[in-house]
């Protein structure tokens, strides 16, 4: 019986530094860290003031915002999981998608259930984007040039989690109020949750299916 070839030297080593660069698919998966981790970092250093800001006392505020420690764990662990046995895009579109509706939730004055479950929603996607990289860099990209493929992506979300923090607080003394970054957070979210779900299949799947169509 005849075996069918596969590219198994591509499968283990995959794509070239400069192959990734040429693809659109490590083009939108920077863009999409790029926007969830300027949201994100431009929420959460804020999020203390912000509360404040609506009225909640400090020790309210810090109650709101420990729910999201306890929803970071669960969202590693969970999307951890997922990822494993589920289509990762889908999974990660889902884990950003969830603090679009949290940062709409934190606009005007949510009362103190609304911020407790917002925090949540945000706390739940902080840590587990970081995962979904690694791991999105991994099966489009391979293992061949893996490490600079990977630092650059992670260049983009020490960028973002430098300048956000400083950009949303310019929002709020432009308007004296965070609800704008919020709006603005969530079309960031939502963008990135979007643009995921553009990358399609996996490398390896993309090079078998290349290599039963060269038969």
């Amino acid at each position: 019986m005849l075996e069918t070839p596969v590219p198994s030297k591509a499968l283990t080593q995959g794509l070239t530094f400069s192959d990734a660069l040429t693809g659109y698919r490590f083009w939108v998966l920077l863009t999409s860290i790029l926007l969830v981790y300027i949201a994100m970092a431009g929420i959460v250093p804020n999020l203390m003031p912000a509360l404040q800001g609506q009225g909640f006392i400090s020790e309210q505020a810090a109650s709101a915002i420990s729910v999201s420690g306890i929803t970071v764990i669960a969202g590693r662990l969970l999307v951890g999981y997922l990822i494993d046995h589920l289509w990762a895009p889908g999974v990660a579109a889902v884990a950003i998608a969830l603090p679009v509706v949290g940062s709409l939730m934190l606009y005007g004055e949510p009362d103190f259930l609304t911020s407790c479950i917002a925090a949540g929603l945000l706390g739940f996607a902080a840590e587990a984007e970081l995962d979904l990289m690694s791991f999105l860099a991994a099966k489009y990209f391979g293992l061949l040039h893996y490490a600079k493929i990977y630092a650059v992506l992670y260049a983009a979300l020490a960028l973002a989690s430098g300048i956000a923090p400083m950009l949303f607080a310019r929002i709020f003394d432009l308007t004296s109020s965070y609800d704008l970054g919020f709006v603005i957070a969530a079309g960031l979210f939502a963008t990135g949750s979007l643009m995921v779900l553009s990358l399609g299949r996996y490398l390896q799947q993309k090079l078998i299916a290349d290599s039963f169509r060269q038969l």
